[in-house]
């Protein structure tokens, strides 16, 4: 059903209509198209992290699940250290980051003084920003 403004001249309504075909298109066309490629990069990183962080029953390690820098920040990082290092290693997570508050931040930092493993800490990122603690 088409926008009907009567009390407009028939010429000013259409372009009303184009004004907003234009600002609703760059949505449509998926104008944060690297954001979410980042995005998709990472979960591909974290999927592969935690199943090679499986046990595997009855066998010895391997030399993946025995290397634990991969799936970890480096433990003692101030916190502009922790910024530099979140957006190196997880781009996706470091701009969900930025949304947090000063304080949330902080508790981020906290949570990865306290557990410095990648999935872990994406993990209660993304609960900060949904404000769960």
């Amino acid at each position: 059903m088409p926008l009907s403004l009567p009390w407009l001249p028939r010429h000013l309504a259409a372009l009303i209509r184009l004004a907003g075909l234009l600002l609703v298109v760059p949505l449509l066309l998926g104008a944060d198209d690297s954001y979410l490629r980042e995005i998709e990069d990472e979960v591909k990183r974290q999927a592969t992290t935690l199943t090679t962080d499986l046990p595997q029953s009855g066998s010895a390690p391997t030399a993946a699940a025995a290397d634990t820098t991969v799936d970890r920040l480096t433990p003692g990082l101030d916190l502009a250290a922790f910024e530099q290092a979140l957006r190196k290693s997880l781009p996706g997570t470091y701009t969900l980051y930025q949304q947090l508050s000063p304080a949330g931040k902080q508790q981020a930092h906290e949570f990865y003084r306290d557990d410095n493993r990648l999935a872990n800490i994406s993990g209660q990122i993304t609960r900060l920003l949904g404000g769960t603690p």
